[in-house]
């Protein structure tokens, strides 16, 4: 492998950078209002980093998330629309990422990695009851993750995020934790990073590619998602920083409900603070950061507040 900074003075910041390929799905436009991710979800140092050393890394990823839509959007859900969704959801991811000992040179780092996310979910709408659903949601695989890096301080990174219909799934309830199809999700990442002055500006953008839900025959159309973060962390190991999201949906909807509703193509931004700390030793790190994200300029889906809590490490 190519040179790359002191192991002891960057492995802090190299451990932040598997969130790459964490991360459960969340409250969208799209069917049921529901994607797989929302504003800060990917938010945060590290970003287009793929670990350069061999090994394996782990993440835990929560977040708790409130949101609603007004009283007049109509929501394609269980087959029909609802009016009025209010939804409660809470979600711990475990992720891991394997970084074999291949030497690829041309400062390549190849890796593989997976998500499992344990899930509640609570919905209800202006004339329903409430519907909740619990347990494990939709698994996430990297079939292939690869990144390049430099001696400057420069990483960049293109991955496949693939969704599998895992989670439970009914067609006639509000909540599910599932979503009943696949997604793929091609991914670029990049990071500069600055160890000497603690500063690291970090961007990453994907598009969701669904198949069909052959359950209500609606097609939710392809999302595309880019976060942005730049960061400051301070010698006592307390770094601040600020992130932007923006969610905007590229194509149509499809299906019978989805025509009726010309396509329910949704949007979100979001603009948030963000904290991190480095626990542990210099030589076996853990990161932990806490981020707040703020929805705004909502259309076609439901709008909230998310709190995010990652933590992440090397074994």
């Amino acid at each position: 492998m190519a040179k790359v900074p002191s192991k002891g003075r960057t492995l802090a910041f190299i451990t932040a950078g598997i969130s790459l390929i964490s991360g459960p799905h969340s409250v969208e436009a799209t069917e049921a209002a529901m994607g797989r991710f929302i504003p800060g979800l990917f938010a945060g140092p590290g970003a287009g980093i793929v670990p350069p050393y061999p090994g394996v890394y782990w993440q835990s990823s929560s977040f708790y998330y409130q949101a609603s839509a007004s009283t007049t959007l109509q929501i394609p859900i269980a087959g029909a629309t609802q009016v009025g969704l209010k939804a409660e959801y809470a979600s711990e991811t475990l992720t891991g990422i394997w970084v074999p000992d291949f030497h690829l040179g041309n400062n390549l780092t190849l890796a593989f990695g997976a998500s499992l996310p344990i899930q509640h979910l609570r919905v209800q709408g202006l004339r329903t009851s409430a519907d909740t659903s619990d347990g494990i949601g939709d698994i996430m695989l990297s079939p292939f993750i690869l990144g390049w890096h430099d001696t400057s301080g420069n990483f960049l990174s293109a991955s496949l995020r693939v969704f599998a219909p895992t989670g439970d799934y009914d067609k006639n309830s509000l909540a599910n934790i599932g979503m009943n199809y696949w997604t793929f999700t091609p991914t670029l990442a990049y990071t500069h990073l600055d160890v000497k002055n603690g500063i690291d500006f970090s961007v990453v953008g994907g598009i969701d590619v669904n198949t069909k839900n052959n359950a209500t025959d609606y097609t939710s159309g392809a999302m595309a998602h880019l976060d942005a973060t730049l960061t400051k962390t301070f010698e006592n190991k307390i770094g601040v920083g600020v992130f932007g999201s923006v969610l905007y949906q590229i194509s149509d909807d499809k299906g019978a409900v989805a025509d009726m509703l010309n396509g329910f193509r949704g949007r979100s931004y979001a603009i948030g603070p963000m904290i991190k700390y480095t626990a542990g030793s210099r030589e076996a790190p853990i990161n932990l950061s806490l981020n707040w994200a703020p929805e705004f300029g909502g259309e076609n889906r439901l709008q909230g507040n998310a709190v995010y809590f990652n933590a992440s490490g090397k074994f």
